[in-house]
This record gives C-alpha cells, structure tokens and sequence, in this order.
C-alpha cells in the first residue's frame, strides 16, 4: 500500500434506501484504512459523520423530492411521470454539474458509483483512475435467466430476456444524454473514449469490476454473466449494541408476543388515510399484534381506534437491524434494502410493491418460498390483506427465510467488499492481480 491512505469517492444518488449500503461499505473502508468520501443528496449528514466518511452534499433533497405532488404523481400515472420529469430537469443537469466538480476537486485514487451518478465515468477518464460500477439489483448485466427488473416483465426466454437489458441500456443512454449537457464542451474528449459510462473505466483499457450487491439468497448467480460481474451480497448496516428505543416501544415489545412489522419506507402512497384504513381493518380481522411504521407519508401518524390500540403500536422510526429481529414476519413495499434486512434476520415477507425494481423483489422473495405472492399498493383491499397476514404465519415461510438468512451469513457484503477494494488498490502499485470470482460456500 502508499504511504499515505488511498482517497475512494462513493456517488450514491437517491433516497435512504439507495444511500444506506453505501454508507455501510462506506464504515468498512474507513475500518480497512482509507479515506472515503461520500456525495450524497441533502440530508445524510448525520450518517455519513458515524461512517468516518466525509461528506460532499449535492444541491437536492431526495427525500423532500418524493413527498411532492409532481413526484407522487409520477409514481402513479404516465402523464404524472412525464410532468415531473420535465420539472425537474434542470434540477438534475445541476446535480451533474455538481458531481463533476466534486470529482475533479477531490481527486480521488478509485470511484464508486451508482447508476444515477454514471457521469462520474468521465470524471476517471480524466483523472485517469478506475470508476467501479454498483448495482443494487440486476439492472446492467445481462442474462438470460430473466429479464430487467425495473419494468415488471415476465420471463421471455434466453434471448428476449437479455434483450431487455438491451433495451434498459437505451433507455438509460437516453435519459442520462441531457443531464450532461452542462458538462459537455468541458468533457468533450471524456466523452469522446469509447464505451458506455455505465460501465465505469480502467485506466488500462479492460472492463471495469462491476459490483452486483445483492444476495444469491434471493438471485442465484446467473450462469451466463462474465467475471467481471462480481455479486457480493447486499451492503447491510452492522446492528447498533447501544442503540436504545423507546420507553413505549420497548415496553410494547415486552407485553406479547413478537409482532408483525408493516411499513412502506419512503414510498408514498397515492390515498395514504385509505392505505391506513386498509391495513388497520385486515389486522381487526386478523387479531394480530404489529408495529406500523408511519414513515414518510405512506400511512397517517393519526391515533389508534380503541379496539386495536392494546395491540398495534405506531412508530415513527427505528433501526431495521433492530426491530425485525424482533419480529415475527415483515409487511413492506419492496425495496432492495428491506427485502435484504427481512431475509437477513430468516423473517417471512410479503410485499406490496409500488413501482421500479419492487415487484421484482416481491416475486423473488415468493419464488424462493419465504412469503406469500406480492400484493400491489394498488390493488391492496383489507380481506386481500388479511388473508396474506394469516399466511404469513405458515412455518414453511419461515424455515424458506431461515435458510436464505443462512446463505446471506457466507456472502463477501460490506466487509469482503472492502476488503476486495483495498486489494485492489493496493496491486495497482504493482502488479495488477488476476480478477477471480469470490469463494462462497454453496446453498
């Protein structure tokens, strides 16, 4: 290794649940020796200062983003998608502006990025350093094996399958082609080395290592995927020993048995008083214990009917990594981050997805039996609700889980992951070490 500790440059762009792993290997680098910086959206301050990363924010509040009526309205109609988008383009081709800058200004010896932040491609090309993709679920490589994720296809074959990530690679081009207009002329010969920014960049002309975090538990390794594709596992946040919750929460916990958690992170929801009104009714009928995560908007914080307020608890926020082990079975929307945590703790699922790569989630978690079929937010009714509660409670769901859990505690994940990247810098000094896929013990 130099001397001095190597600079590694993570662009994570998105809301909680497309920065939170980053900051998990964000926390394993900083362990392992280097010095990370982390450019995120506002509003991650906080987390990125527990990392012992530092942090660049870009002009824009994802967060904030999602709970406008143009943003609601995207995730719910063509027309509403087509508006926002419009809306907020020049607020992206500012985000671009800053990404590059930011890149240039740091310097750093390896990049790190995420689909949403790909121009960070040219910021390498220029410094002349390696940019390593990231995927948080299989959205670049192609395989045969199924298709794209993010636009709810079903299975095609072979060969159409892998068309369609063909397809997403268009469309992707497509929409990121204006938001670098800003940068254009000054990136012009960036621009100009052949190859797609997707891919990242080797100073030495190969192709870029490309990280897939995600877990085999839920998709097996396809057989057709060259090495450089390298599936890690998901980047999980070690659990806090000293985190206390509160009085009330922890005392809920105490008085029953394990609860059902139902949540729907970030996502809002078109009608949330009537999402509201539909999961209290099926647990009226279910008789179950829970915990309702209002979130961000997704369900209303309003009190309790009297008949239920013995058994359901109301909870603003508590770590993942600490309450579904304390769960009985996990009711979300689908996100890469809590369908991970939920198979992590060997917890049954069901998801009501919303948009995006969610319903991919919510059939894989079905189709390797640990819950039941997923339920679109928008077709979700209490009795379909109720229903899919009391299957939750089948043990074969739960011994499903178990056993992807167990698979999820042999991946490389935040750790290996940063282990992997130290090594990597450090034969850049030397000699370049031989990609090899990691050693996994088998399923």
């Amino acid at each position: 290794m130099p001397d001095s500790a190597p600079k590694i440059l993570i662009a994570s762009l998105g809301t909680r649940g497309d920065f939170q792993p980053y900051a998990a290997l964000a926390r394993e680098l900083t362990l392992a020796g280097a010095t990370v910086v982390l450019v995120v959206g506002e509003g991650f301050e906080g987390m990125i200062e527990a990392t012992g990363a530092r942090v660049r924010s870009l002009p824009i509040d994802y967060q904030a983003l999602l709970q406008t009526p143009e943003i609601k309205a995207a995730l719910f109609s063509a027309a509403g998608a087509v508006k926002a988008a419009q809306k907020n383009f020049q607020l992206q081709k500012k985000v671009t502006r800053a990404l590059w800058d930011i890149g240039l200004e740091e310097k750093p010896d390896l990049i790190l990025f995420n689909l949403k932040a790909a121009v960070m491609t040219l910021v390498a090309r220029r410094l002349n350093v390696p940019a390593i993709p990231t995927a948080l679920q299989p959205v670049t490589a192609a395989t045969g094996e199924f298709p794209i994720p993010l636009f709810g296809l079903p299975d095609m074959g072979a060969y159409f399958n892998r068309k369609s990530y063909a397809a997403g690679r268009r469309l992707i081009g497509a929409g990121l082609a204006p938001m670098l207009k800003p940068i254009r002329a000054e990136a012009a010969a960036d621009l100009a080395i052949p190859g797609s920014i997707v891919d990242g960049h080797e100073p030495d002309g190969e192709k870029a290592l490309s990280l897939q975090a995600f877990s085999r538990a839920l998709v097996p390794t396809p057989n057709d995927w060259t090495d450089e594709n390298w599936q890690c596992g998901y980047w999980l946040t070690e659990p806090n020993q000293d985190y206390l919750p509160p009085a009330d929460l922890a005392a809920f916990l105490e008085t029953g048995p394990a609860p059902i958690y139902i949540g729907f992170g970030s996502m809002p929801s078109a009608d949330p008083r009537k999402l509201t009104d539909t999961v209290l009714t099926a647990l009226k009928t279910t008789g179950q214990r829970a915990i309702i995560a209002t979130g961000w908007g997704g369900l209303v914080k309003d009190a309790l009917p009297d008949d239920v307020v013995d058994r359901i608890f109301l909870l603003e926020k508590a770590p993942h990594s600490w309450l579904f082990p304390r769960c009985t079975a996990i009711v979300h929307h689908g996100g890469a981050g809590t369908t991970h945590e939920a198979i992590r703790w060997g917890k049954p699922s069901l998801v009501c997805p919303v948009f995006g790569d969610q319903p991919f989630w919510g059939a894989r978690v079905h189709e390797i039996g640990a819950g039941p079929k997923p339920i679109r937010q928008k077709s979700l009714t209490a009795d379909k609700l109720a229903q899919a509660l009391r299957t939750l409670e089948d043990p074969s769901y739960r011994a499903k889980a178990q056993r992807a859990a167990e698979i999820m505690t042999r991946e490389p994940s935040a750790k290996g992951t940063a282990e992997r990247l130290m090594q990597l810098l450090a034969g850049r000094q030397g000699s370049k070490p031989a990609r090899q896929k990691p050693v996994v013990s088998s399923s």
